[in-house]
């Protein structure tokens, strides 16, 4: 067996959902100058964002022709401020929104288009099957050489249909623009609960490992306990105060693990994938302007400022793009018109109107019999780390969740197993 898949590894992927050995042997993406900038009086303000911005699109788009340049657009404020920044130097991208058209994101993204005359493309607008969503999992296996995981599938299908309909040279992405400035939102698609339980209520961290491996249905006695105790413990991101490590988390799990993937399986089909908010240069303004995450306090009011910066940097930049809604249902100009306007249009969208939003990417019956059929194609060898028996047991008991996060536990051993297949 390949020596990277072992009792230990499989273990700590299970309870990070993500490859981390990276981050065990030391590796991070923050540096000194980053805290040292975050300690340092904001020195940034908004004009100074808006000009990074704009310095990373003119270079990225830099000798491009008319159709050359893409743009993963949303009904989100991370990508219209890289639509704001392409229009304010006179360029149309095209635009791409992945998923089932009747999500938010996509009727608006087309709403924005038609708008400004620019062209949309709505890629995997149906459900996949088992058998093509295999076929997609077996290409990303390939395309990253088994460090994405399996459900980062649905992107290869999507940048696959996009790239066979328009041949464009550069792709810009929205990736990591919010969170820098919300912070970290704790859930089971970056992980499993193991750091929000740590983080947030000071468990024991041996009584979390050996409980969440039972939840992964890793075998026990297939992995040391201590080993990977002492490992999880090490981890830069488990062994700092609650904001340290959340700052760690955020950049070293989430932004240079988790989005990764989707950029290196972009690469492979776009010359160019420029992921604005990864860029070092944004990242070090951002840390520098009172508007990182860290800089504020985590309460419901802080909260009602994260709007702030998208909007003045889209006003600087373009600001007709402050007058169309967003998916969740407020136009930016409604923050422009004051914070008790912009909380009472929230509150009306949210709980009386309660207008539901359907997902992009579901995981409904065409995943359960996607797993249902490729966990019985499992081999005895991955079977030797996870408990065969309660793992069927699960899957034929229980309900089951549509999201990524929830299926992790049961797509592992079929990742796993492809994954070994590939080699």
């Amino acid at each position: 067996m390949n020596p990277e898949i072992n009792g230990n590894h499989l273990a700590l992927f299970s309870l990070f959902h993500h490859d981390i050995s990276k981050n065990t042997n030391g590796y991070s993406y923050l540096n000194s100058a980053h805290f040292n900038a975050l300690k340092e009086t904001p020195t940034c303000d908004d004009e100074s964002i808006t000009n990074t911005i704009i310095e990373i699109v003119k270079e990225g788009t830099s000798g491009c022709l008319e159709g050359e340049v893409g743009l993963t657009l949303t009904g989100g404020f991370d990508s219209r401020v890289i639509l704001a920044a392409l229009l304010s130097i006179g360029i149309k991208p095209i635009c791409f929104t992945y998923g089932n058209p009747r999500n938010k994101d996509i009727s608006i993204s087309k709403k924005i288009c038609k708008t400004y005359g620019l062209k949309h493309v709505n890629t995997v607008s149906e459900k996949p099957t088992a058998t093509s969503y295999l076929k997609a999992v077996k290409e990303t296996i390939l395309i990253d050489k088994g460090d994405a995981h399996l459900h980062r599938a649905h992107r290869t299908l999507a940048i696959n249909e996009f790239t066979k309909q328009q041949k464009i040279k550069v792709l810009f992405t929205g990736h990591f623009g919010g969170e820098q400035i919300r912070g970290l939102s704790y859930n089971n698609y970056f992980s499993s609960s193991i750091f929000e339980e740590y983080n947030e209520r000071q468990s024991q961290i041996e009584k979390l490992v050996e409980e969440g491996l039972k939840k992964y249905f890793l075998k026990e006695g297939s992995y040391s306990l201590p080993v990977v105790i002492e490992k999880v413990k090490n981890l830069k991101w488990m062994q700092r105060d609650k904001q340290n490590n959340k700052l760690y988390f955020l950049y070293d799990l989430v932004g240079m693990n988790h989005h990764m993937q989707d950029i290196r399986i972009y690469s492979k089909y776009v010359d160019k994938v420029i992921p604005v908010y990864l860029d070092d240069r944004f990242i070090d303004t951002l840390m520098r302007s009172p508007h990182h995450f860290s800089r504020k306090k985590s309460n419901k009011l802080a909260s009602l400022s994260h709007p702030k910066l998208y909007c003045e940097i889209i006003k600087i930049l373009y600001p007709e793009l402050l007058k169309i809604e967003l998916s969740n249902g407020y136009k930016p100009s409604d923050y422009e018109k004051g914070i008790f306007h912009y909380v009472k249009k929230r509150i009306f969208k949210k709980y009386i109107l309660k207008s539901y939003n359907p997902p992009s990417f579901s995981y409904g019956q065409w995943y359960i019999d996607f797993v249902t059929k490729n966990s019985n194609l499992v081999q005895n060898e991955i079977w030797e780390y996870f408990d065969q028996k309660a793992y069927f047991h699960a899957l034929k008991e229980n309900q089951h969740a549509s999201n990524e996060g929830y299926w992790h536990k049961f797509s592992n051993p079929i990742f796993f197993n492809l994954k070994k297949l590939s080699k």
